[in-house]
Parts: C-alpha cells; structure tokens; sequence
C-alpha cells in the first residue's frame, strides 16, 4: 500500500480509502468486534517505564474489570495507584468508538491537561492497529478524535461547564476523587442530565479515594445499593508482582497516611477530627425516601394512628429541629437537621441545605417541615440575625419554637419568654455552647446514641478538625451542618430537653403556651388559638386530622 495516510501519518488511515480485505480479516474484525476483552488482549499497545511501547496483555483482574464495564451501563471502580485503570479505561473507549457507528464519548479530568493525557493513550493504541481493522480518520487532535464510521471522542475539565448540553453515549471520569468540593456540585448537577438522557447512556466512574467526599458518597452508595451504580474495588495483591514485600516498601516510601489512602484505598478524613476517624469510617448512608429542593428524607414522619373508636393505638414520634441561617449569597448553606428524639439512639431522618435562599424564605421552608414532622421543636441559630427566628415567630406564628434564655450563667433552653436575664428567639453560638456541644456531640456519635447516615454530614465529619483551641471545617470545606449537629447536641443537656417526650410535661407547656399567647394579645383584642376546627390535641400533640401518613408528591414543592 503507498498510501501516506491521515496528515502524512502512515500508521493512521484516511476517510474514504478502499481497502480489500481477507476472509481471515473480516472474521478477526467480527471477532474483536464481539468481544473487547478479546480485542484488548490481541490488538492494542501501551507504553511501560520499563518496556516501553509493548502488547497489552491483560491481567486477571483487568480482563474482570472490562468485563464489568462492557456488561454494565453505571459502574464505578476503586482501585490504587499506578494499577492501570486509566489504560483499561482508554482501551475499552477504542473498542467502543472502533466498532460501533456515531458514538459519543467524553472524557472527564480534574483539569483539562490531565483528560488529554487519557486520549492520547487512546491515540496511541488506535495507531498501533492494523490499517485493515482501523476507521478513517476526520479529526486527530491532542483533545478530540472522530472517525469515518461518525463516533466521536472529546475531553473536558470537570467543571459544571464542561459537558452542559452535549449528547453523550460514554461518559468517564478519571480520578473523580480529585474533583474540587467547591465546583463538584455544580459539575455533577450538569453531568445528572447527561446520564439519565438514555437507557443505553453509559457512565465509568474510577478513582483512588481521597476523603470523605462526593466519590465516597457515590462508592457507599453503590456498596448499599442505594444507587443504580456497579461498585468493583481491585485490590493491590490481584496485580501480579504486588505481594506483602512489595506492600512494606510502598509502606516505608509513601508514609502509613498516604499508604492507607492509595495503596490500600482506605477512605480517610482530615487528622484531628472532632469524630474518632475509626467511628467516621464505619458510617455509612441508607437509602433517601425523599430528595427535591435542597430537603433529603430517611424516613417519613411517623403520625398517630387511631382505631375506630379514635383511641389512640400508636404514638406520634417527637422531633427537633435545629436550623442555621446564611446570607443566601452562594456561600455558606442555610441548614437545618431533623432528628427523631422519640427514643435513644436519637436518629438524623432529615437534612435541608441551600447556599442560594434567601433569608426571608428560609422561614417558610422551616415551617413547612416542622408541621410535617409532628409539629417539630424548632431550635434557631441566631448569631447572624434573628431575622429568620422573628419572622417564624412573629408572622408566621409558628409555637413549637424553643427559646433561650442568657445570663450569668450561660445559656439555658425554655418553653418560652421566663426568668431572669434576656431572651432569645434562638441560641447563640458562643466559645461555651460550642465547647459543651462539641464534647456532647463526640460522646453521643461514638458511643452510638445518635445514629448519622447522611453523606454530606459524613463528608463534613471527616473535615471538621481542631482548630485554635476549638473545631471548624478545614480549609476550603463546610460545616453546616456539623454545626447544627452540634447545637442539638448541646440542646440535649439541657434540663428543659428530657421535658420535651413527657407527655404531661408536653401538655402543660402546651396550655402554658397557649396562655400566654392569649395574655399578649388581650390589650389588642381577642383571638382564638385557630386549632378548634382544625386539629385534635391530646396530652399535647397536635396532627391534622386529614394527614397523609406519607408525605404526598408535591412535598416541598416550589410553592412554599
């Protein structure tokens, strides 16, 4: 053949070059065709430090490894470094493209260089094919390739703008891991609509672990099958060569830290957090009931149930609330946690977080779960403002709020307005309730009397460190919702808390309530309470008598 190829390149071949082909070609092509493992192991090359350009002769564990990726539309692998998941990854990307017609596949890196790194491995297998077994070459760039037969191979940094709008039937990421806290939410709001746009989209996810962060949601959540991903860890000893002498050496090189991390491929959190790492390694999360605007559910809330007779059969369960307020500006999240205190262990069954509400609506969204949730106990943050507790009080005329009464001797929880000393709508987080906080909440996490199985409240856990005598979010992380965590620890030693689930102890404050609701109104007129007609109240719960005992729909639609 005297053909020079694509651009002069004689190792790549032109569009619209007829080729005459043997009957042992056609039916080699047929074969690679059928099968990747198979076309890996026979056709393609990579380049080694110590062999350079050689065959890829595939290992056990990579053979299972394309198997999976070949078999499955989501999988996502963990593995170590330098194990070879990014050759596998482009060899089965050069199989995909090579023998099927108008495929698109975008590959996805911490920063552009890197993604462009994996198509050139990509580039170097294609030109190392048999002219007879290649397509024609349309574009040959250092960042896309497409052929003749119209598929198409480009590369991306992952950012939330890296993919927005375009079609893709293969998307990887490549050390997803490594993905910036600060853009992986935005990159992986524009990435969702991108899988979920076919049933034949497919999506590969690999990584070493670094953290606890949205690669260690995604892994845990596929491990509990709480999402639709294929979860494949390959361990170092399944690479031929990697025994325990080879371990001890990358033990003595690398230091137990980053040996644990990468070669082990153990999940590991900031040092000196708040939460022993051995108990924030052996959290895991369970299966939403509920996620839609910033509000992620575990559990439904649990209502009374009356018999015919409308006794009383099963108690409503008791909750609290504990909510943060930010600006709203993109920043820091307005929070808030529901957690069940009916009984001990007390269990997180909520979450809301949103860095965009504004501050003035964040009381609405409050509201609105709180009466959900049994009419919760609400506790407010209120070292910004009280702006949020105001409006929930004031305007909204929300009851079940618990207020805080400052003095001399700190800070202390009431039922309302009482004693000496000012009061508050809300808690302020001083240098004393954030020490007893801290040290309640470590002592109730690891001793298991308050059970976590939120991934973002993990993902923070492993974050929030000791700090100037003190403990906040390391640099660049968040802890807002640690930090509501760590007010309903403080909540908790509270007197007034072991109050909340006494039944009589709950009337009484109820009738208190509404006493003094009745005393304050009086100089401008009389006004009913407005539950008569709408509720029914016994020993101080109060429930809708046409409540769902499963939250509808449109729960926590737009409309709040």
């Amino acid at each position: 053949m005297t053909d020079k190829g694509y651009m002069g390149n004689s190792s790549l071949k032109r569009t619209e070059v007829p080729l005459s082909y043997t009957q042992e070609q056609v039916l080699e092509i047929a074969k690679c065709a059928s099968d990747p493992i198979y076309f890996v192991d026979n056709y393609c090359y990579i380049v080694t430090l110590d062999h350079g350009l050689q065959p890829f002769k595939l290992y056990d564990c990579q053979k299972e490894k394309l198997d999976v990726i070949h078999k499955n539309r989501k999988v996502i692998i963990m593995e170590g470094r330098q194990q070879g998941k990014t050759s596998v990854a482009a060899a089965y990307i050069l199989w995909y493209t090579l023998f099927q017609e108008s495929k698109t596949v975008a590959i996805l890196a911490n920063k552009a260089s890197t993604a462009r790194e994996i198509i050139a491995r990509y580039q170097l297998m294609y030109e190392n094919l048999p002219i007879w077994m290649q397509q024609g070459i349309k574009t040959w760039n250092k960042g896309d390739v497409e052929l003749e037969n119209g598929s198409i191979v480009f590369t991306a940094a992952t950012t939330g703008q890296g993919i927005r709008g375009k079609s893709v039937n293969l998307l990887y990421i490549d050390e997803a891991a490594i993905i910036p806290n600060s853009i992986a939410e935005a990159f992986f709001t524009a990435v969702y609509p991108v899988i979920s746009a076919g049933q034949t989209t497919k999506i590969l996810i690999t990584s070493t672990p670094l953290g606890y962060n949205h690669f260690w949601k995604f892994w845990n959540d596929a491990m509990n099958k709480n999402n639709d991903f294929v979860p494949l860890f390959i361990p170092y000893n399944k690479i031929p060569g990697r025994d325990e002498k080879w371990a001890l050496e990358q033990k003595r090189q690398l230091g137990e830290l980053k040996y644990n991390q990468e070669v082990l491929c153990k999940f590991l959190g900031s040092s000196l957090t708040l939460i022993d790492s051995a108990t924030i390694e052996y959290m895991s999360t369970c299966q939403m009931v509920y996620s839609k605007d910033g509000l992620d559910l575990y559990e439904f809330p649990i209502k009374a149930e009356r018999d015919d007779e409308e006794k009383l059969i099963k108690k409503p369960h008791t909750y609290v609330i504990v909510a943060d307020t930010a600006e709203g500006v993109g920043g820091d999240y307005s929070a808030f946690v529901i957690v069940d205190i009916t009984e001990v262990p007390y269990k997180l069954v909520g979450k809301y977080r949103d860095n965009k509400i504004a501050p003035m609506l964040y009381p609405s969204v409050i509201h609105k779960v709180a009466k959900d949730f049994n009419n919760a106990y609400v506790l407010l943050e209120v070292n910004r403002s009280e702006q949020v507790a105001y409006i929930l009080q004031s305007e909204i005329e929300y009851d079940n709020i618990l207020y805080v009464t400052k003095s001399g001797k700190g800070q202390r929880v009431t039922g309302g307005f009482a004693g000496a000393g000012r009061t508050n709508y809300g808690v302020v987080t001083d240098k004393r309730v954030k020490r007893i906080g801290c040290f309640t909440f470590k002592s109730l996490v690891e001793e298991k009397k308050l059970i976590i199985n939120d991934a973002d409240v993990i993902s923070e856990l492993s974050t929030f460190i000791e700090k100037r005598s003190s403990y906040e979010a390391d640099e660049g992380y968040h802890d807002d919702l640690v930090m509501t965590l760590v007010l309903f620890s403080w909540l908790t030693t509270n007197p007034y808390f072991k109050d909340l689930n006494d039944i009589n102890v709950r009337e009484a404050m109820y009738q208190e309530r509404i006493k003094q609701i009745e005393e304050d109104i009086i100089p401008f007129g009389f006004m009913t309470d407005g539950l008569e007609d709408e509720y029914d109240v016994d020993s101080g719960d109060a429930w809708t008598k046409e409540e769902p005992k499963s939250l509808p729909p449109g729960y926590m639609s737009s409309n709040l």
